[in-house]
């Protein structure tokens, strides 16, 4: 999904005219990357498991997490005693964790201060999620005006990750080489995803629960966004051409 389309006559020179240590793009991964909203999943997860009378356990966040929404309503059924539509038991849990974002967004420290520095450097930013369209679109809009030029949801009907097709998708939203740009990710199997894009891929472990291994393709792990400037992007880029 893109907002306009097509970029606009500045963004698309700005991919071409890009430091060549700078990442053409940046791909933000969602849940636990962009925003703290795992604490939201978990809470709806919880949510319904008990409202169709099973019982939640914490092991339940730490399967679903990344997972497409597929997965994710096969894993909460499993802890449900008797089977639920699957239609009404993804409403319910869409619907419980947008009504949580639109009070509180919880940005990720840093996030937005990035976003508006690679905005103003003519760097495009684009989400890139499992999520359901309602909850990208929801967040991509009360994001800073103009810091993201599209996304990729878990409804465009790719391959769901860790396949490389949604960044894939990414990298053609922009009109860039994958190889060029940058992936933020927190989960074991977006880190796959965005390694096998061709893109260099950083892992974000600020919200990642116990039990999450970080044994991707990253070339480097870091807490959050607080403080980071292009020059740390620009190093990012050039540790990754180190690895290819």
């Amino acid at each position: 999904m893109t907002f306009n389309d097509t970029l606009t006559l500045s963004q698309s020179s700005a991919v071409l005219e890009a430091p060549e240590s700078l990442p053409a793009a940046v791909f933000w991964d969602m849940d636990g990357t962009l925003i703290d909203s795992e604490i939201y999943w978990a809470a709806a997860e919880q949510h319904v498991i008990e409202l169709h009378g099973g019982t939640f356990s914490e092991e339940v966040p730490l399967r679903a997490r990344g997972q497409s929404t597929p997965r994710l309503l096969q894993i909460v059924q499993e802890y449900i005693p008797s089977p639920v539509d699957t239609e009404l038991l993804r409403s319910e849990i869409v619907n419980y964790v947008i009504e949580r974002e639109r009070e509180k967004p919880c940005w990720a420290t840093g996030a937005v201060e990035l976003l508006d520095l690679l905005s103003h450097a003519g760097i495009p930013n684009v989400i890139v999620s499992a999520s359901p369209r309602a909850m990208v679109d929801n967040m991509a809009r009360q994001a800073p005006e103009g810091a993201f030029v599209g996304y990729v949801c878990g409804e465009d009907g790719l391959a769901a990750k860790p396949d490389p097709a949604p960044y894939l998708r990414a990298a053609e939203i922009v009109g860039a080489d994958p190889s060029d740009c940058l992936v933020f990710e927190d989960s074991p199997v977006g880190l796959q995803s965005g390694g096998a894009s061709g893109a260099t891929v950083v892992a974000i472990t600020g919200f990642t629960p116990e039990g999450v291994v970080f044994d991707g393709p990253q070339v480097t792990n870091i807490k959050d966004y607080a403080g980071l400037g292009l020059d740390d992007l620009a190093n990012f880029m050039e540790l990754g051409s180190l690895e290819k």
